[in-house]
C-alpha cells in the first residue's frame, strides 16, 4: 500500500475481471477508496471482497454501463458511500455478436449497434455523470480505455469495435479540452494484446492462436499483463500526470510504433 491516492475516491467499471479488476487493485493499493461496478455480480463482489481482505476500503455496485439510469445511480451511490468522486476508470467495452472480423459486408447492423453501445455509449454515459459531480466538487481525473484497434488496422477486432474505440480517443480529447478549466483531466489508454476473458469467447485453443499471431506484430514479443494496463491508468490519474490531459497512451508493446 502507498499514499499515492490517499483521501481519494475511485470508481472503476468492468471491475470484475481483466483490466478493470487490475485497475481497482492499483487504485486500492495507492490508498484510494474504491467503488467497483460490473454486470458480473458474482465476480464483482468477489473482487471487492479480495480488496477488503487486503486492507482496502472497497465496495461493489452492479450496473449496466449502457444504461444512464443505472450509471447515475452508481455515481450517486459512490458519492453517498465514500463521500466524493475524484478518480474514474471507464473500462467497459467489447465486440458483440457478429461484429468482429474484417468483412464488413457480412456483419449485421444489430451487431454494430450493440458493439457501439457497450464500447462508446458506455463511456459517454459514465463520463457525463462522473464529470457532473467532479466539476462541482474540486475536479478529478478520468481514464478511458480505448484500444490499439482504435489507432491502427487490427483485422481481428472488426470495423465496429475499431470504430467505437477510435471514437473513445476523440471523445477523450473533446472532454479534456472542454473541462480543463474546471479541474477535470481526461485521458485514455490504448491496450495492445492483453489476454482477458474477451479473447476466450471462442475457446482456449483459438484464443492462444490469436494471441500468438497478434503478439508477433508487436516490437516486444509477449502478451501484456492486465496489471501493466492498470499501471498506466493509475499513472494518468495520479498527480504525477497533473499536466497531462487529452492524451491517448498506447500500451501495446510497440505495435503502433512499427
Amino acid at each position: 500500500m502507498t499514499d499515492r491516492f490517499e483521501g481519494k475516491v475511485a470508481l472503476v467499471t468492468a471491475a470484475a475481471a481483466g483490466i478493470g479488476a487490475a485497475t481497482a487493485r492499483a487504485f486500492a493499493e495507492g490508498g484510494a477508496r474504491v467503488m467497483l461496478s460490473d454486470i458480473d455480480v458474482q465476480g464483482g463482489e468477489a473482487m471487492a471482497e479480495s480488496l477488503r481482505a487486503s486492507g482496502a476500503q472497497a465496495d461493489f455496485t452492479p450496473a449496466d454501463a449502457t444504461s444512464e439510469e443505472e450509471v447515475a445511480w452508481l455515481v450517486a451511490r459512490t458519492v453517498e458511500m465514500f463521500g466524493g468522486l475524484h478518480l474514474a476508470a471507464n473500462v467497459v467495452g467489447d465486440s458483440v455478436g457478429d461484429a468482429n472480423g474484417p468483412d464488413m459486408h457480412l456483419k449485421s447492423v444489430e451487431g454494430w449497434d450493440a458493439t457501439f453501445a457497450i464500447s462508446i455509449r458506455s463511456a459517454f454515459i459514465s463520463m457525463k455523470h462522473e464529470i457532473a459531480h467532479m466539476i462541482g466538487h474540486g475536479g478529478g481525473a478520468i481514464a478511458n480505455v480505448s484500444s490499439l484497434a482504435g489507432m491502427v488496422y487490427v483485422p481481428e477486432s472488426g470495423a465496429a469495435y475499431s470504430s467505437a474505440k477510435a471514437g473513445i480517443i476523440q471523445l477523450t480529447r473533446f472532454a479534456a479540452v472542454t473541462y480543463a478549466d474546471r479541474g477535470v483531466r481526461v485521458n485514455c489508454i490504448a491496450p495492445g494484446v492483453t489476454p482477458t476473458r474477451a479473447y476466450y469467447k471462442r475457446g482456449p485453443e483459438a484464443a492462444a492462436q490469436q494471441i500468438a499471431r497478434m503478439v508477433d506484430r508487436q516490437a516486444i514479443k509477449r502478451a501484456i499483463e492486465t496489471s501493466e494496463q492498470a499501471a498506466a491508468i493509475a499513472w494518468l490519474c495520479s498527480d504525477d500526470a497533473a499536466m497531462i490531459t487529452g492524451h491517448n497512451l498506447p500500451v501495446d508493446g510497440g505495435w503502433s510504433a512499427r
